[in-house]
């Protein structure tokens, strides 16, 4: 999408088909223009292209923050305008958990490694199979023990 030329996306509503959203793009090699439209916004807004050489040949392309000119790999519309995650002041959802939902999290990504009810998925080796099933364990404790401390705090007797 970074050659020459232009492109335009549509976002539609599922159930009526109406268009809620648009984004045109002209695209070249150096820069690109975005138009946005919305109901309330329409608005367009140069991008410079920046690049970087690859070790093996070649050039990697980066989008130049409009807001702070840093080097970024994505932009995000907000406020009427594109900028990079920092000026927009975009978390990721993560940074905003608290202690439990952190642990849920982890337990479902060892969740996801293991089969359905735990089980061992054919070529895991044995060694590592028991090492997840361990931090599983030691993950629910964690969060039993986090819970019961968060119960304290608010007064309530367990």
């Amino acid at each position: 999408m970074l050659k020459p030329g232009s492109w335009a996306w549509q976002w539609r509503d599922a159930e009526t088909q109406e268009v809620i959203a648009a984004l045109g793009i002209i695209g070249g090699a150096t820069q690109m223009i975005l138009t946005p439209t919305t109901s309330d916004l329409s608005m367009n807004e140069r991008i410079d292209i920046t690049r970087t050489p690859c070790k093996l040949g070649g050039s990697r392309a980066w989008f130049k923050c409009p807001k702070c000119s840093g080097r970024v790999a994505k932009l995000h519309l907000r406020g009427g305008r594109f900028a990079c995650r920092i000026c927009q002041r975009l978390t990721y959802a993560s940074q905003s958990e608290d202690l439990i939902a952190r642990l849920w999290r982890q337990q479902a990504k060892i969740e996801a490694k293991l089969g359905r009810h735990w089980q061992r998925p054919k070529h895991m080796h044995q060694t590592t199979f028991e090492r997840l099933r361990r931090r599983l364990w030691d993950l629910e404790a964690a969060r039993e023990e986090a819970f019961a401390l968060a119960v304290r705090r608010m007064g309530w007797l367990l």
